[in-house]
């Protein structure tokens, strides 16, 4: 029968290489989809179990260094925490309530990683953010399995870099259409292609400035 030793160094020489296989698709992952990365409230305890197996045979190498030869109970030990490691990993994803920071000027918002938000600063000072919607519900990206559009919200037009406003709200491109337009002290945008234009663009305009309304939080003090 093997030393427990020998299986141990074993294990940890192939959970290395299954956890670092792991470790790379999650964060590929994460790369393209931040927000619901974000979201698992469990994320933190995967990604500490998938880098866990180099850690784990580095010290007991240096353990047995210090105590050599080492009992049988140190690598089943061992083994046991490469296995929740390698275990670890596979729980089920636990919806949380992240929210992302964003601030345009000096006001903060804090919007819903089910929104997926993007292209915001999370210092005060920021220019615009956008978030990703269904039309025409206007249900988060990571609820609806509806078309989706992007609506943002800017201090000024022309993406928060000022200038004149459009004559018209909306203007048709290629192969979007791209509105803008002022309420209060903030200027709200919607990117779609034509096929989800909507009808009546006044309503829609006011539904979209209070969905991002709804997300101003405070201002800097």
């Amino acid at each position: 029968m093997p030393r427990y030793s020998t299986l141990f160094w074993f294990a940890a020489f192939f959970s290395a290489i299954w956890n670092g296989w792991m470790f790379f698709n999650v964060s590929l992952s994460a790369a393209y989809h931040p927000m619901s990365a974000k979201g698992d409230m469990l994320r933190l305890v995967k990604e500490t179990a998938l880098l866990a197996p180099i850690p784990i045979a580095v010290s007991m190498f240096l353990f047995w260094l210090w105590r050599r030869p080492l009992a049988d109970r140190f690598y089943v030990i061992g083994l046991v925490l490469l296995v929740l490691a390698t275990v670890l990993p596979f729980l089920p994803r636990v919806e949380g309530t992240y929210r992302e920071t964003y601030w345009l000027g000096d006001t903060r918002h804090q919007i819903p990683w089910t929104y997926a938000p993007y292209n915001g600063s999370n210092a005060p000072g920021g220019k615009l953010f956008w978030v990703s919607v269904s039309f025409p519900g206007l249900e988060p990206r990571y609820r609806t399995r509806d078309r989706l559009i992007t609506i943002g919200k800017a201090v000024d037009f022309n993406d928060g870099n000022g200038g004149d406003a459009p004559a018209e709200p909306c203007t048709r491109y290629q192969t979007y259409i791209k509105c803008e337009w002022q309420r209060g002290d903030f200027v709200y945008m919607v990117s779609t292609i034509p096929e989800d234009f909507p009808s009546d663009l006044p309503a829609f305009m006011a539904e979209v400035a209070d969905l991002l309304d709804g997300f101003d939080v405070s201002k800097a003090e």
